[in-house]
């Protein structure tokens, strides 16, 4: 595998594993008030 592409492959990796990241943090900040009263529906 030519070094740019490998280059190309670890950055597209990075960038997804920022968003999950990313999502599981903001997950974690705006569900710690939902705790206590999990309603659904």
């Amino acid at each position: 595998m030519p070094t740019d592409a490998l280059l190309v492959t670890m950055a597209v990796v990075a960038v997804f594993v920022a968003f999950a990241w990313a999502l599981a943090w903001a997950d974690r900040q705006t569900s710690a008030g939902r705790r206590g009263s999990n309603t659904k529906g």
